[in-house]
């Protein structure tokens, strides 16, 4: 039996055979302006979830790359500075152990203690250091703040904290941008890094203490210890080491002052050289924390000290010995800095490189999933334009077919 079709039925295929082979042309022209095969998670459900996660790995590795750049260019500017920063100190060295020769005079002492000062002006322009954006760079967190301020008697003081901004260069990796202005001048050891010798100022022999070194850090005890010396019975110098905490260390009868014999007690050695007068006293103390800034400013104290008498001249010599010594712990405590910043610079270099690649294994990937084969898609075009043209033809022949044709 026939089956009868309307002619409503007719229009409806017709006109959605056209419509279904237009949206099909408009797709694959839509394909072709962007590049991509996927337009829409149900164009490749799978592919759809395999590219978001491809192009999740990408955005991390370029974030990651990102911090890394950022963190490079603040280490990199510290780098420079602690670099010049070093210069300066050595060349303070360099004076101070220029004006502590017996030779020089106090007229030649001022002249050298003259730049000495502007070198610690240079020293705290350097710990003011900025970045390109205006950012002090050893603030911390206070980074726009001026970290090293002087007051009328010389002192620097600091305002910033002890922020550091860690910064991620990989998924599990975490680097510190920065280090703070309170680490890098102020959080320096004095002395040797265990104790600290000095001269009484007080005294008036000709004793000048060096040379304290931590013998044997097993029996170190710290403690304030104070060297007293004192004439015996027979008119001899003795002397007497006595703990603040600790006590006397000597029982009668008192060592007797040999010069430059070297004096060991508690892991500590030390030798004393020149003539202690009677009631002459030394300290030995455990090292303290003290800024770069301080010690600059002790040496140039110790300077002006004058070096009209003998005694005198202990004096600035006992003075300038404790600034070399701490002198000499700012120095290594800015080297210990330094290869702590190359070190950061090398591991963002490193988790860099790994990004970089990680990037672009990432964006190949993506590209197989995503990126559109254009022959192959011109091909299916021109397949699709022809089924739409063909649609229409037939269409429109079926609409003028009429039954009166065929009487």
């Amino acid at each position: 039996m026939p089956i009868r079709i309307s002619t409503s039925q007719t229009f409806s295929q017709g006109t959605n055979s056209i419509l279904n082979n237009q949206s099909k042309v408009s797709q694959t022209q839509l394909q072709l302006s962007k590049g991509t095969r996927i337009l829409k998670p149900s164009d490749d459900p799978i592919g759809s979830a395999v590219a978001l996660d491809l192009q999740k790995q990408i955005d991390n590795a370029l974030q990651y790359i990102s911090n890394g750049q950022t963190a490079e260019t603040k280490l990199a500017i510290e780098e420079s500075s602690l670099s010049n920063v070093t210069d300066i100190l050595q060349r303070i060295r360099e004076l101070t152990l220029q004006a502590a020769n017996a030779t020089q005079n106090q007229a030649d002492r001022a002249a050298i203690t003259v730049e000495i000062k502007q070198r610690l002006d240079e020293l705290v322009g350097l710990g003011n250091s900025q970045l390109a954006n205006g950012e002090y760079l050893f603030s911390g967190f206070k980074s726009n703040v001026r970290p090293f301020t002087a007051d009328g008697t010389g002192n620097i003081s600091y305002n910033g904290d002890q922020g550091v901004l860690n910064v991620n260069v990989n998924t599990s990796v975490r680097v510190e941008s920065g280090n703070s202005g309170d680490e890098v001048f102020f959080d320096i050891k004095t002395g040797n890094g265990s104790f600290v010798a000095a001269g009484d100022p007080s005294n008036l022999g000709t004793g000048v203490i060096s040379s304290a070194v931590l013998e044997d850090p097993t029996l170190y005890v710290g403690d304030v210890y104070t060297i007293d010396f004192s004439l015996n019975g027979s008119g001899a110098l003795q002397y007497q080491i006595t703990g603040a905490n600790t006590g006397p260390v000597y029982a009668a009868p008192l060592p007797l002052y040999d010069e430059d014999t070297r004096v060991s007690f508690n892991g500590i050695n030390y030798s004393i050289s020149g003539l202690p007068s009677s009631g002459d006293s030394f300290t030995v103390e455990p090292s303290f924390r003290q800024s770069v800034f301080a010690t600059v400013n002790q040496i140039i104290t110790a300077l002006e000290i004058p070096n009209s008498t003998s005694t005198l001249q202990a004096t600035f010599q006992n003075a300038l010995n404790v600034g070399l010594q701490n002198l000499d712990q700012a120095m290594t405590h800015i080297d210990e800095v330094r290869a702590s910043v190359g070190s950061r610079l090398n591991v963002i270099e490193s988790e860099s490189e790994i990004n970089e690649s990680l990037k672009v294994e990432a964006q190949s990937a993506l590209s197989v999933v995503k990126d559109l084969d254009y022959a192959e898609a011109i091909t299916e075009l021109n397949k699709r334009t022809l089924a739409l043209q063909a649609a229409q033809q037939s269409f429109v022949k079926v609409q003028n077919l009429s039954l009166f044709e065929f009487i």
